[in-house]
């Protein structure tokens, strides 16, 4: 059996690589558009872009007010 302080250790490790990006704002307008194109633009949400992107399901928030903001950054990006 790990140790407790190993196993808690691992969690955070894993946490951290999880929510990582090195470009989240890219990697969650990347996700969008796989939404959209798979779904179209009715079938976004923002939990779904955070899911695909691996994040938590409020990070987009701190790139993106709401859906409709980050639609439009899609439309933007091209």
């Amino acid at each position: 059996m790990m140790p407790l302080l190993t196993i808690r250790a691992w969690r955070v490790t894993a946490a951290k690589e999880k929510y990582h990006h090195g470009d989240l704002r890219a990697a969650l307008l990347e996700a969008a558009l796989a939404v959209i194109s798979e779904i179209g633009p009715q079938g976004l949400s923002i939990r779904e872009v955070a899911r695909r992107a691996g994040v938590s399901h409020a990070a987009p928030y701190r790139h993106f007010a709401d859906r409709d903001e980050l639609i439009l950054a899609v439309v933007e990006q091209g």
